[in-house]
């Protein structure tokens, strides 16, 4: 683009323009658009996986820590009732006297156990069953007022969706006593049972008197499904006798997970024992494992964690989603920014127009009183002269009149194609009007200008432009304008002193001819006639 093009755009341009062979380059500007497209893509889905990651991890999150509230809250409600059980035991000691039995306890010789509400005899009032090995000892009769009293705790509104159960175990009586009615063949293993070391903890004895503990997730003994035990000591003397424990089925805490079906079935549940790194699974959603999956963990309890791992491809349909998106938005914006250079190159072919001569190409009189002053004004600051060319054809209106218009405007073009020809890009050149042309010369001195007019006369006079073999001669003026001179002031200058020289311009023409006739003589070019 030609500096004074750059003038005419950066006058209604408020922007920057930045030209650059890379901007320059059709291939390479292709490439950066495309690379451009692709940052902004990679740049656009990865925020969004990473924010989609980290949301879902905090809602699983979120769930796995209800579970340990929901926990917490069983093993609390749990000690409260060891507590009761407790103090229960120590009011029975202090009234001293005879309590009525409040069930018969049955002895099964098939089994070769003791108990009620197993479905033999089930005609007592509680709620619970008991079962133990071998035959009733008297005092376990004493006892079932205190399952009165586990009936009476155990029978309290809890909203919880896990699925637990209570029981209380008497290590002196060796029995068991259970929240819910079992039937007959569900525990028949009972006398094994007490045989064997029941205290699953890591803690001495005392410390946990006065405490709540979770046991090790652990394969039950009468159930066969891996449960987590939370119990509390039961104790009459300082000395313990029990224990009220609840069991939780692990299986029964992803139940109570309340998460939307399409993501459970991306998510594997293991529970996690730290001091034996120990994992066990507990629930498993998906089953591919090509990519690593994403986890998430919450505390249990002090020995156990509770983790979940997200599937790696729930988030990958999640990015096809988002990348489809932003394809289509993309696509939007470039189309959008391709109809925007559209509009703004037919404005700036507009501009240009608008200070285009239509005939011969060259800017209009327009540009005298708008890019010309910048460029002048630019020049003077860099203490850089500007000359003036102006010239016009002679003996122009006997051409027209002689050999119509059509060749008028053959020779006016002849003289534009010419002076582009032969001025630098920094060079403006101006079709006054009719035949009077200027040329404004950046950075040139006086001498420089005579030059350039010296070889303007002569190429344009060299020339052919027509099939009538004729030629055309100009006249022309020079001058510098000179420092804070006004740009008028200076074209009249220049027009004066056209016109002294255009009184000569009979032996300017005789003298160009001698000029032309050193060179090599060739024949005018043959142009197809017109009628």
């Amino acid at each position: 683009m030609s500096k004074p093009k750059e003038h005419i755009l950066k006058k209604h341009n408020s922007k920057l323009k930045i030209d650059h062979i890379l901007c320059n380059h059709n291939m390479i500007r292709r490439s950066l658009i495309v690379f451009l497209n692709l940052l902004v893509l990679t740049v656009i889905v990865g925020f969004s996986l990473r924010q989609e990651i980290n949301e879902t991890r905090l809602y699983i999150e979120a769930n796995l820590n209800q579970i340990k509230k929901t926990v917490d809250s069983l093993a609390y409600r749990n000690k409260r009732y060891a507590n009761t059980a407790t103090k229960s035991i120590a009011d029975f000691d202090n009234y001293n006297k005879q309590f009525q039995v409040l069930a018969k306890i049955h002895y099964y010789p098939k089994l070769k156990e003791f108990g009620f509400n197993r479905g033999i005899y089930p005609n007592n009032l509680f709620n619970g069953s008991l079962l133990g090995p071998g035959f009733p000892n008297q005092l376990i009769q004493k006892d079932t007022h205190l399952f009165a009293v586990l009936d009476e705790l155990w029978a309290e509104q809890q909203y919880h969706s896990i699925v637990y159960n209570y029981y209380y175990v008497s290590h002196a009586l060796k029995y068991f006593y259970l929240s819910s009615k079992v039937s007959v063949n569900q525990f028949n293993t009972t006398k094994d049972f007490f045989s064997k070391k029941l205290d699953r903890t890591s803690k001495p004895l005392d410390e946990l008197q006065k405490d709540i503990y979770y046991t090790y997730p652990y394969l039950d003994f009468f159930s066969k499904e891996i449960v987590v035990t939370i119990k509390s000591p039961v104790y009459k003397n300082n000395d313990i006798v029990g224990n009220i424990g609840v069991d939780i089925p692990v299986k029964s805490l992803i139940k109570s997970i309340t998460l939307p079906e399409k993501l459970k079935s991306s998510l594997n549940f293991y529970l996690y024992i730290i001091d034996k790194k120990q994992k066990i699974e507990v629930y498993n959603g998906y089953g591919n494992h090509l990519l690593p999956p994403i986890p998430v963990h919450a505390h249990l309890n002090k020995y156990t964690l509770i983790f979940a791992d997200i599937s790696p491809w729930f988030f990958v349909s999640f990015a096809i989603k988002i990348t489809i998106l932003c394809i289509s938005l993309l696509i939007i914006i470039n189309y959008m920014n391709v109809v925007l250079k559209r509009h703004k190159f037919q404005k700036q072919r507009y501009q240009l127009e608008a200070y285009t001569d239509l005939l011969t190409g060259l800017f209009n009189r327009r540009v005298m009183d708008t890019i010309i002053k910048d460029i002048v004004t630019e020049n003077n600051n860099k203490s850089q002269p500007t000359a003036i060319i102006i010239f016009d054809a002679n003996d122009f209106k006997i051409i027209n009149d002689t050999y119509g218009h059509d060749i008028g405007d053959l020779a006016l073009k002849h003289i534009s194609s010419t002076i582009n020809d032969m001025t630098r890009d920094s060079d403006i050149c101006i079709r006054l009007g009719g035949d009077e042309f200027c040329i404004v010369l950046p950075n040139a001195n006086l001498e420089q200008a005579l030059v350039m007019a010296d070889r303007l006369e002569l190429a344009i006079f060299g020339g052919y432009f027509c099939h009538y073999n004729i030629k055309i001669s100009i006249s022309t003026g020079c001058t510098v304008i000179e420092k804070n001179e006004k740009l008028h002031d200076a074209l009249v200058r220049a027009d004066k002193i056209l016109y002294s020289n255009k009184k000569n311009k009979a032996e300017n023409k005789k003298a160009l001819q001698r000029q032309l006739n050193n060179y090599i003589f060739k024949s005018p070019p043959k142009f197809p006639k017109q009628e």
